[in-house]
């Protein structure tokens, strides 16, 4: 079996004594679609954060196919990409100057990749705004860009904390088959997010994160049968956070 992410023994506190981990471990196997959710403050943003090399734990590693972020950043991040929950791009680039920036930085020629990068201009509706700044577009067109550049360096583990947001269903919809098909290739996925009905439908494995825990972890149907097969996953999730 292969571990595409370990996360062991984290814990995070923020200055004025704010718990943000308190022990959290996670395994995702190669090829999973993995939903992670929580109720607000429970700690996804910052797993995701220190997954990929941005927050620095107080305890704890996080390995990427084997390989320390910690130890060998540029080595495991080089296997990653991310989509933050807010968009931070360099908004005196326009649309493709940004995604050629990015591969860039991979050491991807943009000649190798221009069929795909077109197949994902044109199926995020951003082919119209190619030469447009980035200071200029929508928060869900920016997070179209985001998600694109994310996919054009095709990573082997796509870590991504809210990758929907402000998109429009056919953007969605899109996204979702990027996704099966990158992670039918061999990639992984790790998706944190609100939407419980999409992580239900969607995600192959689900866990369930609160007060910087892990308090349930498994496939949907396993999660749901906490409570009773009739439950929704939002009915089961519920239940689980108020304990």
């Amino acid at each position: 079996m292969k571990y595409a992410l370990v996360l062991a023994d984290l814990h995070k506190t923020y200055p004025g004594g704010v718990k943000a981990l308190r022990g959290l471990s996670m395994t995702i196997k190669e090829g999973e679609i993995y939903g992670l959710i929580g109720p607000n403050g429970a700690g996804k943003s910052t797993t995701l954060k220190i997954t990929m090399g941005l927050l620095k734990p107080d305890k704890g590693g996080v390995l990427i196919y084997g390989k320390s972020v910690m130890k060998n950043r540029v080595e495991a991040l080089r296997l990653a990409s991310y989509v933050p929950e807010n968009p931070v791009v360099f908004r005196n680039l326009t649309v493709k100057e940004f995604l050629r920036f990015i591969t860039g930085l991979r050491n991807i020629k943009w000649e190798e990749i221009i069929d795909y990068a077109e197949h994902l201009i044109e199926g995020f509706n951003l082919s119209e705004k190619e030469n447009t700044m980035l200071s200029q577009l929508s928060r869900g067109m920016l997070q179209k860009v985001l998600v694109t550049a994310a996919f054009l360096v095709r990573p082997k583990l796509m870590v991504m904390d809210e990758p929907m947001a402000g998109m429009d269903p056919e953007a969605q919809h899109f996204f979702k088959h990027e996704v099966k098909k990158l992670v039918s290739s061999g990639a992984t996925a790790l998706i944190s997010s609100h939407l419980l009905d999409m992580v239900e439908r969607f995600c192959t494995r689900v866990g369930i994160i609160n007060k910087g825990r892990l308090v349930a972890e498994g496939t949907v149907d396993k999660i749901k049968k906490m409570a009773s097969e009739e439950s929704s996953l939002e009915e089961v999730f519920l239940r689980i956070v108020k304990g």
